[in-house]
């Protein structure tokens, strides 16, 4: 699997929780969407199972195109998650402390 394809769609995925905290975020209402987006909407852990699917089909695409075992796109797509998680949510939490929000 290409190791620049899962930073792509690592970085792209991070990007759209930061944007819904920084637009939502206002001076009366602190508190921005972001850990909404990335924990809560439309169901808990929605966003990070859909950062999952597309992960491993980006991954599965590229096993089955170089004929690669199955189980290693599984194996790449859960890496690459466990190590997005902790920054998306670092970053997050970290934007919406700056914008004066509370954990």
């Amino acid at each position: 699997m290409k190791l620049t394809q899962n930073i792509i769609i690592a970085v792209f995925a991070l990007i759209i929780p930061l944007v819904a905290e920084v637009a939502t975020a206002t001076k009366e209402s602190v508190p921005g969407t972001g850990f909404d987006v990335l924990l809560y909407q439309p169901f808990d852990f929605a966003y990070i199972l859909f950062v999952f699917l597309v992960l491993l089909s980006a991954n599965i695409y590229q096993a089955k195109k170089l004929s690669i075992p199955m189980y290693k796109a599984w194996l790449t797509s859960t890496s690459t998650l466990l190590i997005w998680f902790p920054i998306a949510f670092l970053a997050v939490g970290q934007l919406h402390l700056s914008l004066g929000g509370k954990l």
